[in-house]
């Protein structure tokens, strides 16, 4: 397994829960802007915005497309 394969399965949560930390981040932030703050509908803008920048990163760092899957990461 190649060692950037190791990393993602050692990472893979903290990735997850940071992800999750920013969207909340931005949420808060939001709330503390508008008191009557709808987190459905600013949780789809922030998700959106979100999504337009894992774009524009794929696009630097895979030339559009990631689509790596690492093996699977459990162990024996």
């Amino acid at each position: 397994m190649r060692a950037e394969y190791k990393e993602e399965c050692r990472y893979a949560e903290d990735i997850a829960e940071d992800t999750k930390a920013v969207l909340e981040k931005w949420l808060k932030r939001y709330g503390w802007d508008i008191p009557e703050l709808d987190e459905d509908v600013a949780a789809k803008l922030i998700l959106t915005q979100m999504r337009k920048t894992l774009d524009e990163l794929e696009v630097q760092y895979c030339g559009g497309s990631c689509g790596t899957e690492p093996p699977s990461c459990e162990t024996p």
